[in-house]
């Protein structure tokens, strides 16, 4: 039996106490990764924590909002501290920002949004690529989205922001690849959970029809005419964390159950 692809590295994932996070964390852990858990509310990562070390991994939780850059510098010595390095980071952390036209949105709603999910991720990459840059090694991926590449009625800001992190990333590739490091995207299409959930019931709403035809309606371009399990997100960071993947930086992976092939 082979070992773990990640045995003995120490995995940092952004937002990891639910949905997609709970599962990127669940999954490096499997591999064989100490996991760190950050985000913003200890509760949720200290359930994900205990189902790591129930299966004799290692978790640590460290409390980080992306919206505090001394809470990122304040983890990121924590993580150094108690482990020493950090092999794999995961900039999973995002919000879905607000759900009306452009006309409509308030700026502040715009700039949070930004502020979470593109200068999160940058400062995020700042505290702790250092270290990665210091030992000529590591894996940084970020979550996208596929609506950073196709469009999403009343939800510019959001789809502003993931494009975004399209740019970060594959710049961040050249900066980082001659250091050892690589740098990946995945886009999730509509991932099962309350957050597509409620993103149907904005689009029902907006366009006067129930929440099964919107459903119906933003799954009928997949060829396989499903939402995505968030376990198969997990898997497809798993993959390009380890050293499976060592030849793949700068690209973008969708999982989106086909919605989008670009």
């Amino acid at each position: 039996m082979t070992a773990p692809q990640l045995d003995g590295a120490v995995a940092v994932v952004t937002g990891a106490g639910t949905g997609i996070g709970r599962e990127i964390s669940l999954r490096l852990a499997a591999d064989g990764a100490d996991v760190v858990l950050t985000g913003r509310s200890a509760g949720p990562m200290e359930e994900v924590a205990a189902e790591v070390r129930a299966v004799g991994g290692r978790a640590s939780v460290v409390r980080m909002d992306l919206r505090e850059p001394a809470s990122i510098e304040a983890a990121a010595k924590a993580v150094q501290e108690e482990f020493g390095r950090v092999d794999v980071l995961v900039n999973n952390s995002g919000v879905g920002g607000p759900s009306a036209p452009l006309w409509e949105i308030d700026p502040e709603e715009w700039e949070d949004t930004f502020r979470v999910n593109v200068t999160g991720t940058f400062l995020v990459c700042r505290a702790f690529l250092p270290g990665m840059v210091e030992r000529r090694s590591g894996s940084v991926v970020v979550i996208g989205s596929m609506t950073g590449k196709r469009p999403l009625v009343n939800r510019t800001p959001y789809a502003a922001s993931k494009t975004a992190l399209i740019g970060l990333v594959r710049t961040l590739a050249f900066e980082l690849g001659p250091h050892g490091i690589r740098v990946n995207l995945v886009s999730p299409g509509p991932v099962e959970g309350k957050r597509i959930q409620w993103v149907l019931e904005q689009q029902a709403r907006a366009r006067g029809i129930t929440f099964e035809q919107a459903r119906d309606d933003f799954t009928s371009g997949s060829p396989l005419k499903r939402l995505v399990p968030p376990g198969d997100v997990a898997d497809a960071v798993a993959y390009l964390a380890s050293p499976r993947s060592a030849s793949i930086t700068g690209d973008d992976i969708n999982v989106s159950a086909g919605l989008v092939m670009y």
